[in-house]
């Protein structure tokens, strides 16, 4: 069997990194009992991508208050991917990943890896300028950007299902 895909989550508090996992992991919405994540939450979920072949992936999500960006380069080590969570309606949410993806590019990434932008709370109909959206994967190396929602589930499967398909064709190359 191959070697288990390595994802970190990175943002700031209360954006949605958490929800977003348990939607991934358990396919439903936590109505009650998420606190903040203190530190890092660690989970393995194994996954069937389009061709049928099943993958692992080990995910890491990261609690966003400042201090843990101390120990962000430590767990997050040789990752093969890393999602960058913002709330669309707290903007500055999306100004504030400059600093978790300088951190992940200067202190951890030591091979190529698969960097995802994701806005969570689609739901709420509220939306961070586009402008703005584009500005930040046009200054770093975003392959993807995904509007999602972990009340409806909306992109919540795709967003890991379409990482995992990226590293593994990273990892023929």
């Amino acid at each position: 069997m191959e070697r288990p895909l390595k994802v970190v989550i990175a943002g700031e508090k209360r954006v949605g990194k958490s929800t977003l996992v348990h939607r991934f992991i358990h396919n439903q919405f936590p109505l009650r009992g998420l606190r903040s994540t203190v530190g890092f939450d660690f989970t393995i979920k194994t996954i069937t991508l389009e061709d049928g072949a099943t993958t692992v992936i080990h995910l890491f999500d990261f609690g966003g208050e400042p201090g843990y960006k101390k120990i962000f380069p430590q767990y997050a080590s040789d990752s093969d991917g890393l999602i960058l969570a913002f709330d669309p309606s707290r903007e500055e949410t999306l100004d504030a990943l400059h600093d978790w993806i300088n951190v992940y590019d200067q202190r951890v990434r030591k091979k190529e890896s698969v960097n995802f932008l994701v806005s969570t709370k689609a739901d709420l109909g509220i939306s961070t300028s586009p402008l703005k959206i584009n500005e930040f994967r046009n200054k770093y190396p975003i392959a993807e950007y995904f509007k999602t929602s972990a009340l409806t589930g909306e992109n919540t499967q795709r967003v890991f299902q379409r990482m995992a398909v990226i590293i593994q064709q990273s990892r023929k190359k």
